[in-house]
């Protein structure tokens, strides 16, 4: 899809309608003086690459070249460039670690393209990155801002408009790489919608052109840039010289919510003190988070009573995760089962399957495990000794509560399902 060109401004009480020209001659010039007459080589379309370069054609004057790194262009001869935009993860021409002062990173690059885009719209940006959490906090914070405010919310489960009003689905899957910011900022104008706040979970970094940046967490590091990175290293570098101000510590006390366990507090509680910056009163934060339901995958109780379901198989699912779930379920009475697989790819972090291996023989004195799906051939080839079972999640929920001696207990589904974490 290309960018809207059919649309006028939006109806806002913080931007009146502009003309259909005045639009196309802002967008043409806002970023004229950092690429106009450049020749660009964007790197990377599988991460946002594409979008990118088609926003930089689009907005003004300037060639763009494209370097497909995971594609066609592998280990071919990078071209001459004026300006280089690449991705924090790249191990070609890294913008962390290549010394050059004309490579700059995607996030960079989108940061200045939305300081502009926003204005358009008339909204506020706030964006959410993190190792964990990104979209336990993004989605519980617009369900906290939307009872107040029109908010737009991108996050890897995908694109959505809240209100006072109501919830409506734009777009599924999501993704959370920085340029996506721009196709979601193109639709609110496209779509004619009235947006008070833009939200967007990104990965490996902000922008910069958030009023409120929210930092989940930096546990559960991996690396990237070809192992030259951690993860780490590229969030704290998009750190520099942001404008906005950054939430990275909750400040509430003794939240009521109807989650399972002590996982999501954390979370709750950073989406809470993000709102209360952000102008939401202390007790409409509290109503919000005892009415907030489930999210979806993310230790989410599927089935009650004397066997508990919990789904955790999410993208982010790693060692780290694991070891947190069986923590969880280890207060619950009764049998403790686990099963762990899925799909080895849909995540920005490799996984590092022989640390699944290790939380495995922690706790499988005190645990069932099952294995499924490509990480559970996986972990039989390495050695782990587990029945392997198949089919869909209730199917194999259903055959293990008849397989099992007891009659109450908790069943954890864990694993890749997919998607794209980060």
């Amino acid at each position: 899809m290309g960018f809207c060109r059919t649309k006028q401004g939006r109806r806002s009480s913080k931007n009146p309608r502009r003309s259909r020209e005045s639009r196309r001659t802002m967008r043409k010039s806002f970023l004229r003086e950092m690429f106009s007459n450049k020749r660009v080589l964007v790197v990377d379309m599988t991460h946002g690459g594409r979008t990118l370069a088609r926003a930089i054609e689009e907005y003004f004057d300037a060639e763009v070249l494209r370097y497909d790194l995971y594609g066609v262009d592998k280990g071919c001869e990078i071209p001459e460039f004026d300006i280089c935009i690449s991705p924090v993860h790249s191990p070609v021409l890294n913008p962390i670690l290549t010394g050059d002062p004309r490579v700059i990173s995607h996030h960079s690059a989108v940061g200045y393209i939305l300081r502009r885009l926003k204005e358009q719209v008339g909204c506020d940006i706030i964006e959410v990155t993190g190792t964990k959490g990104k979209t336990s906090v993004a989605t519980m914070l617009t369900h906290i801002l939307s009872s107040k405010m029109q908010v737009l919310s991108s996050t890897s489960e995908g694109v959505m408009y809240a209100s006072p009003g109501g919830t409506a689905v734009l777009k599924v899957p999501g993704s959370i790489t920085p340029a996506h910011a721009l196709d979601v900022m193109d639709m609110a104008m496209c779509k004619d919608l009235a947006v008070d706040v833009a939200l967007f979970e990104v990965s490996l970094g902000f922008t910069g052109a958030a009023k409120l940046n929210v930092l989940t967490s930096l546990e559960g590091d991996y690396r990237i840039a070809g192992g030259m990175l951690k993860a780490s290293q590229a969030k704290r570098y998009m750190m520099k010289n942001l404008s906005g101000r950054v939430v990275d510590k909750g400040v509430f006390d003794r939240l009521k919510t109807s989650f399972f366990g002590e996982r999501h507090k954390k979370n709750i509680n950073l989406a809470a003190t993000a709102a209360l910056h952000l102008g939401i009163a202390e007790d409409e934060i509290r109503r919000c988070v005892l009415s907030f339901p489930q999210i979806r995958s993310r230790m989410e109780v599927k089935r009650g009573g004397n066997w508990i379901v919990i789904d955790d198989a999410n993208s982010a699912f790693d060692a780290f995760n694991l070891r947190a779930g069986i923590e969880e379920i280890m207060a619950v009475d009764g049998e403790r089962i686990v099963i762990l697989g899925g799909s080895r790819k849909g995540s920005c972090s490799s996984l590092d399957i022989e640390a699944v291996v290790r939380v495995i023989d922690v706790y499988r004195d005190r645990v069932r495990f099952y294995l499924t799906g490509e990480i559970g051939e996986d972990l039989r080839r390495l050695g782990v000794d587990c029945p392997i079972i198949e089919g869909d999640p209730d199917g194999m929920v259903g055959w293990v509560m008849a397989s099992s001696s007891g009659n109450k207990g908790v069943i954890l589904i864990t694993g890749s399902s997919g998607g794209r974490s980060g």
